[in-house]
């Protein structure tokens, strides 16, 4: 079994990422040696467990065994913007506290990364834009973007 959390700075689309990914959705299982926490969006696909912190709730002592539970994490920017100091933060915490773990950066509302994302260019580095909107407050990204990253992980970490 292989776990996947998905992070990064309050808005930058983590919530969007998870609601995206392909139904259906398997039982979410819990790893050996964590706290048990109500996490939003938690669930499997494909043998790949999925589980969503927000940047400021991942720095707290309480999640650091959830971060140690990954085998990859997922850091989601906002790619319109350069890496802000909340993203750096949070890039930072995670290689000193995860130096082993393997990252994914996902850019989210791109197309295409731009220069002020070069210093992350030896990561893997997905754009995922827009699909469409829900409703005033919610949206998914566009599919064949997840898919790419869905895809990603299958071929790489199944």
């Amino acid at each position: 079994m292989n776990y996947i959390m998905v992070t990064g700075p309050m808005g930058a689309g983590k919530s969007t990422f998870m609601r995206s990914l392909p139904k259906p959705w398997g039982n979410f299982v819990i790893p050996e040696g964590v706290p048990n926490m109500l996490l939003d969006y938690a669930c499997e696909l494909n043998k790949l467990m999925f589980y969503e912190i927000d940047a400021p709730t991942a720095t707290g002592k309480v999640w650091i065994d959830w971060l140690k539970a990954a085998n990859v994490q997922i850091i989601v920017g906002n790619g319109l913007k350069k890496p802000d100091k909340h993203f750096i933060e949070l890039w930072k915490y995670l290689e000193e506290n995860t130096p082993n773990t393997k990252r994914i950066i996902i850019l989210n509302r791109i197309e295409k990364i731009n220069e002020k994302w070069n210093s992350y260019t030896n990561e893997k580095i997905f754009c995922v834009g827009i699909g469409e909107v829900i409703d005033e407050e919610t949206a998914v990204a566009s599919k064949n973007d997840i898919m790419a990253v869905v895809d990603y992980l299958n071929s790489n970490y199944e």
